[in-house]
């Protein structure tokens, strides 16, 4: 009997033994539920961030016209801001009597630019002339001759004398041979002949002279004819310059003759038109200087839309190289319409301001305006697009992942270790750099593996060690 009784013993305390196990775990599990967090997780894989960039804008015309006024026109009415108006319709009306003179005022420019163009043309033809080189050239030739003659007329004169000096030596010889002692004979011959040499000697020094002379003069000629040539060629080149000011002076003034000619024909059409500016096509008029009453000055304008309108979206500086043609774009426009679009250009222009007044340069994008979609004209919008980036990153996690401390950036990440009650998860603390980040993500770089399990969002706040758990 007692034997019977200890094995029952037995049996009850292990079914004790197993039910409180089982209270324990159901009791641990429900402790897991409320005292570890749960967590989502994702992993890091390759991909491209995306940038979202919006800013504001409004529709313009396809095409723009300003018309400025002439000066010292008196203005009767003008087309308000903001009117459209169609082909053939009257933008801007004057008073005739002051167009009549403006017309008579061109008609004498034109008259006066005519005849400046006639002066210019005589000034523009080739001037005859005689270059100084000719008559100095006439003058060398003539010192060269002169040279010529004196030199001939040395070499004869020296030839004379010395030919003459050569018959008195051997006449001397002979004489001394025939009366050695007669010397009263060899003295009275002597005397003449001697004369003779003495006026063929001065004859031949007068000529040398006259060739020293000659030569000097020749080389004044040379040097006279040199400087001519120089002159005539700075001449030319002087006259080369005139003639090519005279001709771009014929082409300036032509050119305001045809402007003035031009001008002349557009007033003489407004007074046809009873001194009225017609427009050309269908437009609005997009801003109005002109005040009616006012003599113009000249500067006075009026801006003219046409052509049809399209989108023009303002981009922010730090976004200009961002934005580019081809990327979809969603507009939202004032009055409450929506649509989408293409950008179609990027450029560089001056703003404006409400009061036409312009701005300083800004990047501006530009597309089509849909059809049907609602929009009016000069209407502002908002506008937003998405971007991807151009490089491709090897690690993209998302930006509820990343997280940040005095130690830098980093990520918390699923570590599994087996325990007794079997495997727990605890969130693993690893470093990451961060080389760039849109809106939902961020690229990194980091010893994370493609296995792992990031940490994205948690319904308690973990850090490194804690006891987490994925929810299913």
């Amino acid at each position: 009997m007692k034997v019977k009784t200890g094995r029952r013993l037995a049996v009850k305390v292990f079914f004790i033994f197993i039910a409180v196990m089982a209270v324990c775990t159901v009791l641990s599990r429900a402790a897991d539920s409320v005292l570890v967090a749960q967590v989502k997780v994702q992993s890091a894989g390759r991909g491209r961030l995306s940038y979202i960039y919006e800013g504001t804008g409004n529709i313009v015309p396809k095409k723009e016209e300003k018309i400025f006024l002439w000066e010292g026109q008196q203005v009767e009415w003008t087309a308000a801001r903001g009117s459209k108006v169609k082909k053939g319709e009257c933008l801007v009306r004057f008073r005739k009597e002051y167009l009549e003179r403006e017309i008579e005022k061109k008609q004498d420019e034109l008259t006066q630019l005519e005849l400046q163009k006639k002066e210019q043309q005589i000034s523009a033809r080739k001037s005859a002339r005689v270059p100084a080189a000719e008559g100095a050239y006439q003058a060398l030739s003539e010192a060269k001759k002169k040279l010529q003659r004196a030199e001939s007329k040395e070499k004869k004169a020296k030839a004379a004398w010395e030919a003459y000096k050569k018959k008195l030596s051997n006449k001397k010889k002979e004489a001394d041979k025939e009366a050695e002692g007669d010397k009263e004979k060899q003295e009275t011959g002597g005397e003449g002949d001697t004369l003779k040499e003495q006026e063929l000697k001065e004859t031949y020094l007068a000529a040398k002279t006259e060739t020293e002379a000659a030569r000097q003069e020749r080389s004044q000629a040379q040097a006279a004819y040199n400087l001519a040539k120089k002159e005539d060629a700075a001449q030319d080149k002087n006259n080369a310059d005139a003639q090519e000011a005279a001709k771009a002076s014929v082409q300036a003034v032509g050119e305001q003759v045809e402007a003035v000619r031009k001008e002349l024909k557009i007033l003489k059409g407004y007074k046809k038109a009873g001194g009225k500016i017609l427009a050309g096509q269908d437009c609005m008029v997009l801003e109005n200087s002109i005040q009616v009453g006012i003599i113009t000055a000249g500067t006075e304008y009026i801006s003219l839309g046409n052509s049809g309108w399209k989108l023009r979206g303002e981009i922010r500086k730090e976004d200009e190289d961002k934005i580019a043609k081809g990327l979809d774009v969603s507009v939202q426009f004032a009055s409450g319409g929506k649509t989408e679009t293409v950008i179609e250009s990027v450029e560089m222009e001056a703003g404006k301001t409400d009061e036409g007044q312009e701005e300083e340069p800004g990047c501006f994008w530009y597309a089509a305006l849909p059809e049907g979609s609602g929009a009016k004209e000069s209407e502002t919008f908002i506008w937003k697009t998405e971007a991807e980036s151009e490089e491709e990153y090897e690690q993209v996690i998302s930006l509820s992942a990343l997280r940040e401390d005095v130690e830098g950036a980093y990520c918390l990440i699923i570590e599994e270790t087996e325990q007794m009650l079997g495997t727990q998860q605890a969130a693993k603390r690893v470093p990451v750099t961060v080389l760039e980040k849109d809106g939902t993500k961020a690229a990194i770089t980091s010893e994370l593996g493609k296995e792992d399990q990031i940490i994205v969002s948690s319904e308690k706040f973990v850090t490194g060690g804690d006891r987490v758990r994925i929810k299913e």
